[in-house]
């Protein structure tokens, strides 16, 4: 049923637009460009790792990956109040469809990486086998952390304006356009304690070897995951009845 009804959201996605996946390409595509425009050609500020195109690339496709499939947490359970009613599977499938249809079309635009290797004539190190590592530590993340938007949001909806204001200032806070190496030594425990930023450094280790966190770092990204993955099962246990009530 998961697998029909994410099949089904991407072929309603695609169907319904004329370029179809393309959009799932242009997208980050066009941000990627942009970005790089405005810090490495207008401004010529070195805020990331050498060659930027391909370094704010590799940053942006996670974290449009990451901003869409929380966006859409947070309408996953008001979104399907009818299913909800007469649906005999279980409440939580609707934020695990959410994330795994973004996690695919994020599959989707990695192409876009290969083409800024081409373009900028760069290979990887055999540390890209951390790739697929960061793919699914995100994905653990986004599915804890959807939970616990979805379920707070449909009890309280102000919440989602809350989410998105909380998304706008996490992109700044993490370092998609800059490089972990610009964070300043004495600030870089606290900046830990965001786990993107550990989860940046393994989609990028495999192309600059200093986008790295010592151990003790990446171990308290790793456990602040551990806990927004244990508070969301919690949350959405603990407001379920109240979820299928409300809907």
């Amino acid at each position: 049923m998961l697998r029909m009804l994410v099949l089904r959201d991407l072929q309603k996605t695609y169907t319904k637009l004329r370029l179809g996946y393309l959009w799932t390409l242009l997208e980050p595509l066009g941000m990627s460009i942009v970005l790089w425009l405005v810090f490495s050609v207008l401004l010529s500020r070195h805020i990331g790792q050498q060659p930027y195109a391909l370094f704010i690339t590799v940053g942006i496709l996670p974290w449009w990956w990451f901003t869409k499939g929380i966006a859409q947490s947070t309408r996953s359970f008001k979104r399907n109040t009818n299913a909800l009613r007469i649906s005999l599977l279980p409440t939580q499938i609707w934020v695990l469809r959410v994330v795994l249809v973004s996690m695919i079309e994020f599959i989707f635009s990695l192409p876009i990486i290969v083409l800024a290797m081409i373009l900028t004539r760069t290979m990887p190190s055999p540390l890209i086998i951390l790739f697929p590592v960061a793919i699914f530590v995100q994905f653990l993340l986004m599915y804890g952390l959807g939970l616990l938007v979805a379920s707070g949001v449909a009890i309280v909806p102000d919440l989602a304006r809350i989410v998105r204001i909380a998304m706008r200032a996490l992109f700044y806070l993490s370092p998609v356009l800059y490089s972990i190496t610009k964070i300043p030594d004495h600030i870089q425990p606290f900046a830990a304690v965001n786990p993107i930023v550990g989860i940046l450094g393994l989609y990028r280790i495999g192309f600059w070897s200093s986008e790295i966190e010592t151990p003790w770092h990446y171990a308290l990204s790793f456990g602040v995951i551990l806990v927004i993955i244990s508070v969301g099962f919690l949350v959405f246990k603990r407001l379920e009845p109240r979820i299928l009530k409300g809907a």
